[in-house]
């Protein structure tokens, strides 16, 4: 974008003489003549641009629909369970509710109240995040799924403290809001309401804070202050009620892609990690397993919560679906971010070095932290608990590649530290690991991550696969080194987040070093 200041300038320097008596005359000629020719110039291509803008248009917008269809097809599996896990939790509700808002209107069931309106807001939220994931944006995806966790925090302390005077300070609190949303714009010069209609706020206002007291209009969250006894309540302490901490290391990483600071200009969900620094402008193929997987899950939640304000054998079948399709998607999804992170390895040449494996499982925390882990250059593989089907498994995927390093988790329940076993054990024999286990001490050490050095793993199916994977690296003679990590199980106080962040750059230094 310098042709035409070229111009102008070579333009000038033609004609030296003319504009040096121009400006003799008139100081200000130069000035003058700038401001003329952007007129002129911004005249004529605006006018083109106008002109073409039909055509332009009908370019990008093929483009783009293209772009969906080859989108849709590389996703067609997850993205079909998730619209499917929104469609029939619309049709859930509608039926749940015409069922019992009758009777909950009757018997002035607050807790319904309370939690239709925040479900209502939830399958909102997700038909947003379904259509930014359809079109490529998994960062405003996962941004909007911010709302929606909100939501499933609130509609869970609703839903556990089940509380009437709690879910009408809840519906109340609305009052408290709009009052000070009108104040607020009447105090920048702007309103929304009119003086008689802001004078019937006001009163609303003053009868809440008669009613519960000065500490309800005080923060966002005023209406659960009494519950807490404080007089300011945060959304963290809200979640940590609720022991809602397995979502809460992404809720922190979606306020990246919606506020100002520079870490969300350098990353991005659409962008595979470690790869060449892009600056993503448009929509990606890549990225939307992490806001499909947390939208659905937030969703089930809620719903979950709703559904059971009137329990019965019905609303129980439509839970248990409604988890049936969530690890659909799970699973689905990750295949298909794992497919396009292959591909793209495979048309640049590079290959996966590290190989990392779990057991399956929904509840299983050594799959979740596998799922959850992100590292260029690194091959997943989750094992079946079965001894003779996970050998086969872990020796047919070591055949396929070269690994430089195979990490292996597995779930020890009663314990709140990692585990890194040294050896794997069969009838009297001992194998030792060679991987660099301290290195790897060391990084987690450097993270305050806790762990343990442990010289046994077991005598069950993490102990076999261990064993049996060294053994068959030293019988074929590779250049391979395992180890095996016990992590605990899902339902301990240990922050699932923070060791999966730390693994995942373990993992990738790794992987760094080997290409």
């Amino acid at each position: 974008m310098k042709e035409q200041h070229k111009a102008f300038l070579q333009m000038i320097l033609d004609n030296r003489d003319k504009v040096e008596q121009k400006i003799k005359e008139n100081p200000n000629f130069i000035t003058e003549l700038v401001q003329h020719s952007i007129k002129n110039s911004s005249d004529i291509l605006y006018n083109g641009f106008d002109k073409d803008k039909d055509n332009e248009l009908k370019d990008v917008r093929k483009y783009t629909e293209d772009f969906n269809n080859r989108l849709y097809k590389t996703w067609k599996k997850p993205i079909d369970y998730f619209e499917s896990l929104i469609e029939l939790i619309s049709s859930y509700t509608y039926s749940f509710t015409e069922t019992f808002y009758e009777e909950a209107y009757k018997n002035n069931n607050l807790l319904f109240n309370a939690l239709q309106n925040i479900q209502a807001r939830a399958l909102l939220v997700s038909r947003e995040c379904l259509t930014l994931i359809k079109n490529g944006y998994p960062d405003g995806a996962f941004s909007r799924w911010r709302t929606i966790y909100e939501l499933s925090v609130i509609g869970k302390l609703l839903y556990d403290e089940n509380n009437d005077d709690l879910c009408e300070r809840y519906l109340n609190y609305y009052h408290i809001q709009e009052y000070k949303d009108e104040k607020t714009s009447r105090e920048r010069g702007h309103q929304d309401h009119t003086d008689e209609s802001f004078k019937i706020l006001e009163q609303n206002y003053n009868l809440m804070i008669s009613k519960y007291g000065s500490n309800y209009a005080k923060g966002d969250y005023g209406w659960v202050n009494n519950l807490f006894n404080k007089n300011r309540v945060i959304f963290q302490e809200i979640k940590d009620r609720v022991d809602m901490d397995k979502l809460y290391g992404y809720y922190k990483l979606s306020s990246t892609y919606i506020h100002g600071n520079h870490k969300a200009n350098e990353e991005s969900l659409g962008l595979i990690p470690n790869l060449e620094k892009l600056k993503l402008v448009g929509p990606s193929n890549y990225g939307l397993s992490i806001p499909m997987q947390n939208v659905a899950i937030s969703l089930v939640h809620i719903s979950t919560y709703f559904f059971l304000t009137y329990s019965n054998l019905d609303v129980w079948t439509a839970c248990s679906i409604m988890n049936k399709f969530l690890d659909k998607i799970i699973v689905e999804s990750n295949k298909v971010q794992v497919k396009i992170e292959q591909k793209e390895n495979k048309l640049r040449k590079i290959y996966s070095k590290v190989l990392i494996t779990s057991f399956k499982g929904k509840n299983n925390s050594s799959s979740i932290l596998l799922n959850n882990i992100r590292a260029n250059l690194t091959d997943k593989l989750e094992l079946t608990n079965s001894f003779i089907t996970s050998e086969k498994e872990l020796k047919q995927k070591i055949d396929k590649s070269k690994y430089k390093y195979i990490i292996s988790f597995g779930q020890k329940p009663n314990s709140n530290k990692l585990y890194i076993e040294l050896f794997g054990n069969k009838n009297d024999d001992k194998l030792e690991t060679l991987f660099p286990y301290k290195k790897l001490a060391s990084f987690l050490k450097e993270n305050n991550i806790e762990y343990v050095i442990s010289k046994n793993a077991g005598n069950y199916l993490c102990n076999n696969i261990y064993y049996e994977g060294m053994k068959y690296i030293n019988d074929k003679s590779l250049d391979a080194k395992m180890i095996f990590i016990h992590i605990p199980s899902i339902n301990t106080e240990f922050n699932f987040e923070t060791v999966t962040k730390v693994i995942s750059n373990f993992i990738q230094m790794l992987a760094d070093e080997t290409n």
